[in-house]
């Protein structure tokens, strides 16, 4: 299996002012129609630790982990809509809408996001542009009409998404959003002209809704629909459809206001409806969307054009009977937008104050406990910033889409300690284990009653260790880890600390991941200094410019690098096309081929192969239709077994490691081929690769502790460790820090044998 990670340029996106475009509008008297432009920029990339790496904004409870601006998603203009999609194999996508388009966006390392699949909505293009998921397939609507677009998602592990089509059922006018009922194979579309919820069937056939019924006693903005459960309140109603419905007449405006209606069973479905209770509020705007808490006691609500940063609370433990309860607000003057609920916590998309998180776990009194600010340039009233917020991924990852950014990842971090490693971590461990220092930084009033690593090894081995806490350093604690009993091997290791509170808090990064060997064999190492061994083109290759060159980083901002795989930007790699008196330097015409020396991989067990690649095509009239082909030789190039096509543009170099018997059989004849193309007018196509290894892992089978040699680590070898205590004894210092003491003793320890 292929291995790979970013090496992140963390950028922050330059402003491009880019002209209104006159697409389709909202419902009347919608007042975010005229947002400001679009920010676009280079994707920029967080760090694991914390929101440093790199957002600007404010922040307080989240871990800031990427931000892909609009024209990285494949896009233009600004962002609206984003919801998520989980595969049957636990990986983590996002869907984001845009003015132009619909973005798919793996999420699963949500500091490394892969933008995956992009559709240009063409004639539909709009504003306004919302998604739900019913299965595996993705349901877009928008104000710019053409009814309901389906996307087949079953395939989007191997990175493919499917457009299938668009349902003609009762007509292709506008909408303006869509809910669903994804337990009875059900969605909706909410308002477009002046329609109030019209219901589609996706159990037949999930690739073409067919129409079944709506409920048009007044406009529908938003929907929040569910299968009312059978812990409800609400005994009457348990297992029917219920929804609250933001409505009102004359587009909304008018009577504005909170239905909550009764659809029957999913097989006894009634589309009309039954009203049971209609809820409204002193100096309303506009009711714009909600969402139930988790115990479906309180309904959370938003008014769009009034009551700024304010939530409407509505009892609705009798659903025949909702009554109004006390509104609960925050500081600031933002307008509400859309809102979510997920284990006790609010998650509000505010727009120009960000996403802000609430506890709604106290009844109708919130209290707000987190926040993260998308738009940082203003906090007062307006429609620019953040549209909406997706908190529902298992891994707590959170997806935000935000008008002028485009897409964020984040994390939420509540914790009130964190874990960081002066030492820092190993990405290689010896096979006689190694020491490991943990500081905890906490909050006022905590304080540290145990830490603990656990540790597991894949050829097998298991367990936890207690730390010790290092003398004259509050809350820095030491671990062992322990010996290996197999090398080559990998490791992974968590920790986890229980606080004054009596709660347990794990190192929410964690676990970490080493490679157990005592050393590095290099038997090959190429950084891009010199050609010697290297092909720069081959017979049959048609590029007409921008063929394989070497030389030093360009950064003429048209999806070249202006840094080599090493970060520096007056390193050498391979690149195609450098022209210092030219910045054209992209690939036109055809395809141009590079291929390395070749090298030997059989001459140690278990070599790995890794490579540093570049790949762009986002800068021209027609992005993301290029791709770049890398494949490898055991025959010095006789035959080719493709490893990877690249069509992925991330703005940064991708490392790329693999052992070699996992693709292919090694030889001493191994080689590798770099092919990058211009297959469609219009595409600006730039590639790099740098730092290409060859390497094997040595391991030493000696058995750490056993001091003299007798193939046991007992009684024996810990006299001769205490015999040259306090010394540099090299055979007796086993953690090489040049003396012999307690961490020699600990890795002694924990490799008895008896």
């Amino acid at each position: 299996m292929l291995r790979t990670s970013l090496r992140s340029l963390r950028l922050l996106p330059a402003v491009v002012a880019l002209a209104a475009t006159g697409l389709a509008s909202g419902h009347d008297n919608d007042p975010k129609s005229r947002p400001l432009p679009p920010v676009y920029g280079d994707i920029v990339y967080g760090d694991r630790d914390g929101i440093a790496g790199g957002w600007s904004g404010a922040s307080e409870g989240f871990i800031f982990c990427a931000q892909i601006p609009v024209n990285q998603l494949g896009g233009s203009g600004t962002g609206s809509d984003c919801w998520g999609y989980t595969s049957p194999s636990g990986r983590e996508y996002g869907i984001i809408t845009m003015e132009t388009a619909v973005a798919w966006v793996e999420v699963t390392d949500p500091f490394n996001p892969q933008v995956l699949y992009t559709y240009q909505r063409g004639g539909s293009s709009s504003l306004w542009g919302d998604v739900k998921v019913v299965g595996s397939r993705a349901y877009v609507v928008g104000e710019g009409g053409g009814s309901i677009k389906t996307f087949d998602m079953s395939d989007i592990d191997n990175g493919v998404v499917t457009y299938t089509g668009e349902t003609t059922s009762n007509g292709s006018e506008a909408s303006h959003n869509i809910a669903s009922v994804p337990q009875a194979n059900l969605v909706a579309r909410c308002g477009g002209g002046s329609n109030g919820l019209r219901w589609y069937s996706t159990a037949s056939n999930p690739d073409t809704p067919s129409f079944v019924g709506a409920w048009t006693d007044r406009y529908v903005h938003d929907a929040c629909l569910v299968i009312y459960p059978n812990s409800g309140p609400d005994s009457t109603y348990r297992g029917h459809i219920i929804g609250f419905l933001n409505d009102g007449l004359n587009g909304g405006s008018t009577n504005t206001g909170l239905s909550i209606v009764d659809f029957g069973t999913p097989a006894g479905f009634n589309p009309a409806g039954t009203l049971l209770s209609r809820v409204t509020w002193p100096n309303a705007g506009y009711s714009h969307q909600c969402w139930h808490n988790d115990d479906f006691t309180w309904l959370i609500s938003n008014d769009e054009t009034a009551l700024n940063n304010t939530w409407q609370m509505i009892d609705i433990s009798d659903l025949d009977n909702a009554t109004l309860g006390v509104n609960q607000s925050i500081p600031g003057s933002a307008n509400n937008h859309n809102n979510y609920v997920k284990d006790g916590k609010l998650f509000a998309a505010n727009y120009t104050m960000g996403v802000r998180v609430l506890d709604c776990s106290n009844g109708q009194i919130m209290d707000e406990i987190a926040y993260f600010d998308t738009y940082p340039e203003s906090d007062s009233s307006g429609y620019n910033g953040i549209w909406n917020c997706y908190p529902y991924f298992e891994s707590g990852t959170i997806i935000c889409s935000d008008f002028q950014r485009g897409l964020f990842v984040l994390q939420l971090d509540l914790s009130p300690i964190g874990f960081s490693y002066p030492d820092g971590l190993p990405s290689m461990v010896p096979s006689s284990g190694t020491e490991i220092i943990v500081d905890a930084g906490l909050e006022t009033g905590f304080s540290v009653t145990s830490m603990t690593m656990n540790y597991d090894f894949a050829a097998g081995g298991s367990g936890s260790i207690a730390g010790t806490p290092v003398s004259g350093t509050p809350d820095r604690f030491a671990f062992t880890l322990p010996a290996a009993d197999s090398c080559p091997d990998e490791v992974s290791f968590g920790f986890e600390a229980v606080l004054s509170d009596g709660q347990t808090y794990p190192d929410p990064n964690g676990p970490y991941g080493a490679i157990v060997a005592d050393g590095e064999l290099v038997l090959g190492d190429w950084n891009g200094n010199s050609s010697t061994g290297w092909t720069l083109g081959v017979a049959g290759d048609t590029a007409t410019d921008g063929q394989w060159d070497r030389g030093i980083v360009q950064g003429n901002g048209r999806g070249d690098p202006g840094v080599d795989g090493s970060g520096s930007s007056v390193g050498q790699c391979f690149l195609t096309d450098r022209d210092t008196t030219n910045t054209n330097s992209d690939v036109d015409g055809g395809f141009t081929t590079l291929l390395s020396p070749v090298f030997d991989a059989a001459a140690i067990d278990g070599a790995v192969i890794s490579y540093q690649r570049w790949y762009d095509d986002l800068a021209g009239s027609a992005p993301a239709e290029d791709r770049m082909d890398i494949s490898i030789s055991n025959d010095a190039g006789a035959s080719w077994q493709l490893l990877e096509t690249v069509t992925q543009s991330v703005g940064s170099w991708v490392l790329v490691e693999f052992p070699v018997e996992s693709v292919i059989a090694p030889t001493a004849q191994m080689q590798l081929r770099f092919v990058v193309g211009d297959y469609n007018s219009g595409s600006v196509v730039e590639a790099g690769i740098d730092n290409l290894r060859i390497f094997g892992l040595e391991c030493d089978d000696t058995i750490a502790g056993d001091l003299n040699g007798d193939g046991a680590v007992n009684g024996a070898d810990l006299g001769l460790l205490i015999a040259v205590w306090g010394t540099n004894d090299a055979l007796a210092d086993l953690n090489a820090d040049g003396v012999v003491n307690g961490g020699d003793l600990g890795l002694l320890v924990a490799a008895w044998t008896g």
